[in-house]
C-alpha cells in the first residue's frame, strides 16, 4: 500500500506593508476595513497581492481623513473646502468598490493618484494659493503613486504634482489673486490643521515605506537561508550519490564477478558435485545483489513517503522467535550461539512485516559483526507503555563518534563483518525509518571491546494484557 504525503501548507499570503500604521486606528474602523477587506484569492501573485491591499486600505484611509476635513471645514463655513474634500472622499471611498468589482490594480491606484493632484489643486484656488496648506500636500502624490503602482508611474505622477505646484505658483507670479473662500480669521486654524495633518500621513507613508523595508530584509533573510539550506541539501545529495556509486560499483561488482566466474566454471567441468557447487556460490552472490538492491529500494520508497505502515496488534513473542528461526542458518555456519528471553503476551501495535524487517536486520548483524562460538542475546522487556526488545552481541563494539552517525545512510563502522559478509550501509538506516514510522524508537548502547545492544521500542497494544509470569 502507498501513502501519498500531504504537502506542508504554504506560508500565508503576503500582508500589507501598512499593517502596522493601520494598527494606529481605532478598534472599530480596524473591524469595519477588514469586514470590506479585499478578497486575496483574487489576486495569486503575492506582489500584485500587496499592492491590491494598499489601494484598497489607501481608499478607505483616504475617506476617512477627508470625512474629518470636510465636517471641520463645514464647522468654520469653509463650503467650498468642504465641498471638494466631500467629493474627493466619495472618489476614496468608491475606490474599493471598484477594486472588488473590476479586480484590477492599476486603474483604481492612478485613480487615486488622480483625485490627490485635482483635490489639492482645487483647495490650492479657494485657499490663497501659494498663502494656503494645500500645495504642501501636492508632495505625497508621487510617494503615494511609488508605494500603490511602483517607480515608474511614481515619476510620472510628480511630473504632475510638480506641473500642478507650477501652476498655482504662476498664478501667484502673474499678479493674479487667489481668493480665500472662508473667513480669514480662521486662516491661523486652517493652516495649522493643513500642517499637522500633513506630518501625520507623511508619518503613515514613512512607516509603510520602513514597514515594506523591514519586510523585504526580512524574505531576502528567510530566501537566503533557505538558499543555503538547499545548497547544503545539494551537498548532501551529492555525497550520497558519491558513496552510492561507490558502493554499488563495490559491493556489486563482487557478487557479479563471483556469478560468472562460476557460470565459466561450471560449464568447463562434468562433475555434478563440482557443478552444485558453483550453482549454490552464484545462488548466494545473486541473492545478496538482491538484498542491497532491496535495501535501496526500502529507504528510497520510505524517504519518498510511499511507505505506508499497516498498524495491527503483534505478538512480539511469536516475531522474535521466527526472526530467531530465519537467522539460525548464519548463526551455525559461525557457531554462534543465539539466546532467548521472552516473556509471553508481549503485545505491540505495529505492521508485522516491519517489525520482523526490523529484527532480522538486527539479529543479522549482530550475527556478522561477531566472532565465531560467541553468543547473541534476544531480550523481550515491558518499559511502561512501550515493549522493548534488545539484541546483544559479543562483537568488538562501536566507539562514540560512530555511534553519533550509526543510521545515517551508506554508513560504514570501522569495524568489519567476520565472516566475509556483505554491507550496503543502508539496514540501520531502514530499521531507524521503519521503527519511527510505527511511532517507535530505536538506539544503540555500546562500548569499544564490550559488544553491542540494540534496543527497538514500540508502542504497547493497550488491547492485550501481558500474561501473568
Amino acid at each position: 500500500m502507498i501513502q501519498h504525503l500531504q504537502p506542508a501548507r504554504p506560508p500565508p499570503g503576503a500582508a500589507t506593508v501598512a499593517n502596522t500604521a493601520f494598527r494606529l486606528l481605532p478598534s472599530w474602523f480596524q473591524q469595519l476595513s477588514t469586514s470590506l477587506d479585499c478578497p486575496e484569492e483574487v489576486f495569486t501573485d503575492p506582489e500584485q497581492t500587496r499592492r491590491a491591499r494598499l489601494v484598497w486600505r489607501f481608499g478607505v484611509l483616504g475617506a476617512l481623513f477627508g470625512t474629518v476635513y470636510a465636517s471641520f471645514y463645514l464647522a468654520i463655513g469653509h463650503k467650498w473646502g468642504a465641498l471638494i474634500i466631500v467629493l474627493c472622499s466619495s472618489c476614496f471611498a468608491l475606490t474599493p468598490v471598484w477594486l472588488r468589482c473590476k479586480r484590477t490594480i492599476e486603474p483604481a491606484g492612478h485613480f487615486l493618484n488622480l483625485v490627490l493632484t485635482c483635490g489639492f489643486t482645487a483647495l490650492c484656488l479657494v485657499e490663497g494659493g501659494l498663502q494656503g496648506h494645500a500645495i504642501a500636500w501636492l508632495v505625497s502624490v508621487p510617494l503615494c503613486a511609488l508605494l500603490l503602482l511602483g517607480e515608474k508611474a511614481a515619476r510620472r505622477w510628480a511630473i504632475f504634482a510638480v506641473l500642478a505646484a507650477s501652476l498655482v505658483a504662476a498664478l501667484d507670479l502673474l499678479g493674479i489673486q487667489v481668493p480665500v473662500t472662508y473667513d480669514r480669521k480662521w486662516q491661523a486654524v486652517v493652516s495649522s490643521a493643513g500642517y499637522l495633518g500633513l506630518i501625520v500621513f507623511m508619518f503613515i507613508l514613512g512607516l509603510i515605506f520602513e514597514t515594506s523595508r523591514k519586510r523585504a530584509f526580512s524574505k531576502m533573510e528567510v530566501a537566503l537561508t533557505e538558499l543555503g539550506a538547499a545548497n547544503e541539501r545539494l551537498v548532501h545529495l551529492n555525497q550520497e550519490k558519491n558513496e552510492f556509486l561507490g558502493m554499488a560499483a563495490h559491493d556489486l561488482k563482487n557478487p557479479l564477478t563471483i556469478i560468472v566466474g562460476c557460470a565459466d566454471m561450471a560449464g568447463l567441468t562434468e562433475d555434478e558435485a563440482e557443478v552444485q557447487k558453483f550453482l549454490a556460490s552464484i545462488s548466494d552472490a545473486a541473492t545478496r545483489m538482491r538484498n542491497m538492491i532491496s535495501d535501496l529500494l526500502d529507504v528510497n520508497a520510505i524517504e519518498q513517503g510511499q511507505y505506508a505502515s499497516k498498524i495491527e496488534p503483534c505478538d512480539m513473542g511469536a516475531l522474535v522467535r521466527r526472526s530467531v528461526e530465519n537467522n539460525r542458518p548464519a548463526a551455525a555456519r559461525k557457531s554462534i550461539a543465539i539466546q532467548v528471553d521472552l516473556s509471553e503476551g508481549q503485545w505491540v501495535k505495529a505492521d508485522p512485516a516491519a517489525v520482523l524487517q526490523i529484527l532480522d536486520n538486527l539479529i543479522s548483524n549482530a550475527l556478522k559483526y561477531s566472532p565465531p562460538h560467541t553468543k547473541t542475546r534476544v531480550r523481550i522487556n515491558s518499559e511502561g507503555h512501550y515493549v522493548a526488545v534488545a539484541v546483544r552481541d559479543e562483537g568488538p563494539g562501536i566507539n562514540e563518534s560512530e555511534q553519533k552517525r550509526l543510521f545515517q545512510k551508506y554508513t560504514r563502522l570501522s569495524a568489519r563483518p567476520t565472516g566475509g559478509e556483505s554491507s550496503t550501509g543502508l539496514g540501520l538506516a531502514i530499521v531507524k525509518r521503519l521503527a519511527e514510522a510505527m511511532s517507535g524508537t530505536i538506539r544503540c548502547e555500546s562500548a569499544l571491546g564490550a559488544g553491542s545492544t540494540f534496543i527497538l521500542r514500540l508502542p504497547r497494544d493497550g488491547t492485550k494484557k501481558p500474561l501473568e509470569t
